[in-house]
């Protein structure tokens, strides 16, 4: 297995070398690097080779959607002139002549100056929160503002709604007035600091969408985050922190970093807000409504180097506010909370003691830095998952269940890797490139590393790698594919080369992945062999409601042999009405079948109540959504709130017993 993703990092490695000499060698993208990005794109992605009239008009209909998705800014007057742009915005990338980039970030500059003016004389206005009036929430049926009265009843709407939403948390309409000015004063801070770089990197990411929804461009910053997400591990201090009226504030202290390490009295402690960061013996820097992310990247840095950051703390009433400086020196952090994890559940069934193994895996990570260069103490989900299955049989279990909800991907090769520790030698995943050409990735691995009985849980939240997996177990017929809906529908495979000079990096959908019998999960997902209720049935998401998603069809199946000894169509049928009979006679099942119905209902309406009781469907859908985090307590298994969870081990205990 490590010999395969070698090679497969390798062809990476080489086309990263292959990009390097297309661009100029300064720090952040200018104009004169759009021509070479976008021929980078087209040279690799696999449906698109040329920028045809089509892509010209998905470009702009990006741009202006990226500028201004809630069209509060853009009149149709002002939409009609960039018309003339739409039909050949390829003509002008090949010339160099890109003022239109500039011209329409002009307008959107000076519409959001105008809208300010708006904003400021509405927010002066009472509101009556009792009459019933709606706003509309699907903005891409809503046209763009004919006049300035139009706009001006949208924003109207808008701030009510605002004001609506602020004080479901603040004491009264004044304080949450002042929280909405704050907020719209950092909005145009944040507009007025749009420069050329960021104005090239959101025209690249029109064009890239415009391609499939999966090819971006990525910052420097974009860049550095994904690749903290693929390798579990950063260099900085241990704290999460999230932006609020201006200020950075602390969220949560990270298990085991530098910060959680600190004496007593030192000790960061939530909704701390930071106001100043120094670097060593160096002057603080003020950071009080500065970018978050522009915080976060003076607070990360190299590992045994300090950082100093000034604390603001409110205090109780009985004390006075506290400003205190807190010097950390940084280390290198990993990130186990989104490793595989894996524990034991003991269940009565027939009055025997039954053990079933289980593991979640929240992404299929890889270090590729450290795989590129055989050095083991990288993190990979494969090494993980052999270690928690090891764990499990030495406790003697009679089933595993792998958990891939919410699981959105990752590496490839790590899909392959996981799924080959199940089946013996055999494809795992067919991948299609533009040119027709296939290349299917298979477990040459002779063995099967778990080879008991098997149950796969996914939800609509799995997507991409994780569907290799679940589509590779289900047409091998090596377990049980357990979910409340199919999977996300995403079946494409990206590449991703980081540019030189801190330009950032870019990912390109270069080819389309099946299943082994020769269909894709693109658009419709991996559908489930057994179906239980989950609260994330109510999101109706996926590939097919993303904008420009890519079209696939069927492929001759790869030359594999379905196992006949997990699972056969009698099996399966019994396992489903037992589990239906148990669900159907549940008074929890009843009530989250209910639950799931009327949260249904409140995200596909088309119009929000600006009345003020709409307030209480709003907390509805926040504690249905607070219902869809697995982290409770810390907890690997939660059988208490994760009613999907339980009934999962049920049929798993059924499984067992059947295959017996």
């Amino acid at each position: 297995m490590l010999n395969r993703k070698s090679k497969s990092i390798f062809t990476l490695a080489a086309s990263i070398v292959l990009i390097f000499g297309c661009f100029s060698r300064t720090d952040g993208v200018k104009q004169t690097d759009i021509k070479p990005l976008v021929g980078v794109f087209l040279s690799k992605h696999v449906q698109y080779d040329h920028f045809d009239r089509e892509l010209s008009r998905k470009t702009m209909g990006n741009l202006l959607n990226l500028i201004d998705p809630g069209k509060y800014y853009f009149y149709k007057s002002d939409i009609a002139s960039f018309a003339a742009y739409e039909d050949r915005i390829g003509e002008y990338i090949e010339s160099g002549k890109l003022g239109f980039i500039t011209e329409i970030f002009t307008a959107y500059k000076k519409r959001h100056d105008e809208s300010m003016g708006i904003i400021n004389e509405l927010l002066k206005r009472d509101y009556d929160f009792n009459r019933d009036e709606y706003i509309a929430v699907d903005r891409e049926k809503t046209e763009y503002a004919i006049d300035g009265a139009d706009m001006r009843e949208r924003w109207r709407k808008n701030i009510k709604l605002q004001l609506l939403n602020y004080l479901t948390t603040v004491k009264d309409v004044n304080e949450a007035k002042d929280k909405l000015r704050n907020k719209f004063r950092l909005n145009k801070k944040r507009v007025d600091e749009i420069n050329e770089s960021k104005m090239i990197s959101i025209f690249v990411n029109a064009f890239s969408t415009a391609l499939d929804p999966h090819s971006n461009y990525l910052t420097q910053e974009e860049h550095e985050d994904f690749m903290i997400q693929t390798k579990l591990k950063l260099e900085g201090i241990g704290v999460i922190l999230r932006s609020e009226d201006g200020f950075a504030l602390v969220e949560s202290i990270i298990p085991g970093g530098p910060a959680a390490k600190l004496p007593a009295a030192m000790q960061l402690k939530p909704n701390d807000k930071i106001v100043a960061v120094a670097q060593k013996d160096g002057e603080p820097v003020d950071v009080i409504d500065m970018d978050l992310r522009d915080v976060v990247n003076l607070i990360r840095g190299k590992s045994g180097t300090m950082v100093r950051l000034t604390i603001f703390r409110k205090a109780d009433e009985s004390q006075k506010p506290v400003r205190m400086q807190v010097p950390i020196v940084r280390e290198e952090i990993k990130l186990e909370d989104r490793a595989a994890k894996s524990d034991i559940f003991i269940m009565k069934k027939d009055g025997k003691e039954v053990k079933i193994g289980y593991i979640k895996l929240p992404t299929f990570y890889l270090d590729f830095d450290a795989a590129q260069k055989n050095d083991p103490a990288g993190k990979s989900s494969s090494i993980d998952v052999i270690r928690e299955i090891n764990k499990l049989k030495n406790l003697d279990i009679g089933a595993m269940i792998i958990d891939l909800r919410g699981n959105p991907g990752g590496a490839l090769t790590e899909a392959v890797n996981v799924a080959g520790l199940f089946i013996d030698q055999g494809p795992v995943v067919k991948i299609v490139y533009r040119s027709r050409r296939m290349e299917v990735l298979s477990d040459d691995d002779p063995g099967i590393y778990y080879d008991g009985p098997l149950v796969v849980l996914i939800d609509r939240f799995s997507a991409s790698a994780s569907e290799i997996f679940a589509g590779a177990i289900k047409d091998y017929r090596r377990g049980i594919v357990i979910g409340p809906t199919a999977t996300f529908g995403k079946g494409s495979v990206q590449e991703y080369n980081q540019l030189p000079s801190k330009k950032g990096a870019v990912k390109i959908t270069t080819a389309l992945f099946y299943q082994p019998g020769g269909t894709s999960n693109q658009l419709t997902g991996v559908a489930p062999d057994i179906t239980i209720p989950d609260i994330s049935a109510a999101w109706d998401i996926g590939e097919e409601k993303l904008r420009h998603p890519l079209k696939w069809e069927k492929i001759p199946s790869a030359n594999f042999i379905p196992y006949r000894n997990y699972l056969n169509r009698d099996m399966l049928g019994a396992l489903q009405e037992q589990s239906r009979k148990r669900i159907s006679g549940m008074r929890e099942f009843t009530e989250l079948n209910e639950k799931i119905a009327s949260l249904k209902k409140l995200i596909a309406t088309r119009e929000i109540s600006l009345k003020e009781e709409s307030t209480i469907e709003k907390h509805k859908v926040r504690d249905m959504e607070k219902q869809m985090k697995r982290e409770n307590d810390n907890r690997v298994i939660d059988i208490k709130n994760d009613l999907f969870l339980r009934e999962a081990f049920n049929i798993a205990a059924e499984y067992m017993e059947t295959l017996r």
